[in-house]
């Protein structure tokens, strides 16, 4: 993710550039052990926000991707990607930087890196670690909608065909989504105790088409305990279903297990519509119990964009794609908040001009009332998205 903000450690981010270009630069050593890509993005947003005093604004933003990943090897990979984004400023950032090394037992992560708990494209359960439960107040664009990092360390041990366990600590604290990349790093300057250590356990057994997950977290830092289990597997159309709590480490009130208790469960179908055509559709739900699930009113009636926005029970992500060719993409998506009948809708094309260049344009709308999560008065509520991407 990129941090559009400014740079509090110039410094630290100059030699990572300076290392970056370096490597990059070097012949030998990018023949004989890195791979290398760069993406560039450039496009141009109409924003509505509803504001009465200027309504309409116009962004111009360009985003560069740089991706080195280590070849040559099979038993020891690197990778480091590094972002950047020019935008009303400058924002720099590390997503990932980890080294894995496979022993002959298990495996080693090292790094900053996400690991992907559950399984859900918008909502699951199962991701008891960075929280894919949240509500989504940006943009549905994205080719992955929760892509967080954070530096961690990561022990993988394969157990059986399809079946491993894997243990994982997380020596710092998660990152600001809304962090800087100074944010980013200033962990390097601050001391950790034991008691602000988080980290879990998972283990994963495959059952004929049907895969188990289940495991354990613990936030130190959040003083919660995070049980979690998971069912994926394939009947007619993929599936999935998630299940976890979030439980205080202390004095636990055990009448409001409702309020700890989240769900998921998504419905996925891929169809090959001959030649280059495909048609797919995904529905994914979001259940709290203990949340509300009454319309808040009021000054609980907060935007989606609000920290302290209400916490619904329900929620509905359906999409469809359809690719009439190998060059041409069609999405519709549609975040729903059942409770107070508002909505984000995302409709979006692709085209593939050349190898590597993709032209795209996007139309997301807000649908609901003034004090829905989704509003016309919302910051974005309407917005139109159209630029061009490179990848080399």
């Amino acid at each position: 993710m990129v941090r559009a903000a400014g740079l509090r450690y110039p410094g630290a981010a100059a030699l990572l550039i300076l290392a970056a270009v370096t490597l990059l630069l070097s012949p030998a050593v990018l023949k004989a052990e890195v791979a290398s890509s760069v993406t560039i993005t450039g496009y141009t947003s109409v924003l509505y926000s509803g504001d009465s005093e200027d309504p309409v604004t116009v962004a111009a933003v360009l985003k560069s991707s740089l991706n080195l990943n280590s070849v040559g090897n099979k038993n020891v990979k690197g990778y480091f990607q590094l972002d950047s984004l020019i935008a009303d400023s400058f924002g720099i950032d590390v997503p990932r930087a980890y080294l894995k090394v496979r022993f002959p037992w298990f495996r080693l992560t090292l790094g900053k890196t996400r690991v992907s708990w559950g399984d859900g494209f918008v909502f699951n359960a199962g991701d008891v670690v960075f929280d894919s439960m949240g509500v989504i107040s940006g943009g549905l664009s994205a080719e992955t909608l929760r892509d967080e990092t954070a530096w961690l360390g990561a022990m993988y041990l394969p157990v059986g065909a399809f079946s491993f366990l894997e243990a994982v600590i997380f020596p710092y604290p998660l990152p600001d989504p809304e962090g800087t990349f100074s944010d980013n790093l200033s962990f390097l300057s601050n001391t950790v105790s034991f008691h602000e250590l988080s980290g879990g356990a998972r283990g994963a057994f495959k059952f004929g088409s049907t895969t188990l997950e289940t495991g354990y977290f613990a936030s130190g830092r959040e003083a919660e305990h995070r049980p979690y289990i998971s069912l994926h597997g394939h009947l007619l159309v993929d599936w999935n279903l998630s299940v976890s709590m979030v439980i205080p480490m202390f004095n636990p009130q055990w009448q409001q297990w409702d309020e700890w208790l989240a769900i998921s469960a998504g419905l996925f179908h891929f169809v090959n519509l001959g030649g280059s055509r495909s048609l797919s559709f995904r529905l994914e739900a979001a259940i709290r119990p203990g949340s509300l699930w009454q319309e808040a009113t009021g000054t609980a009636a907060l935007p989606a964009s609000d920290p302290d926005a209400p916490m619904y029970g329900i929620y509905l992500f359906p999409e469809i794609a359809f690719s009439p060719s190998d060059t041409l993409s069609l999405q519709l998506r549609i975040l729903v908040s059942p409770v107070d009948l508002s909505a984000l809708a995302m409709t979006g094309v692709t085209w593939n001009v050349y190898q590597g260049l993709d032209v795209f344009s996007y139309l997301s709308l807000m649908v609901g009332d003034a004090d829905d999560l989704y509003n016309l008065d919302s910051p974005r509520s309407v917005s139109w998205t159209t630029g061009l991407e490179f990848v080399f």
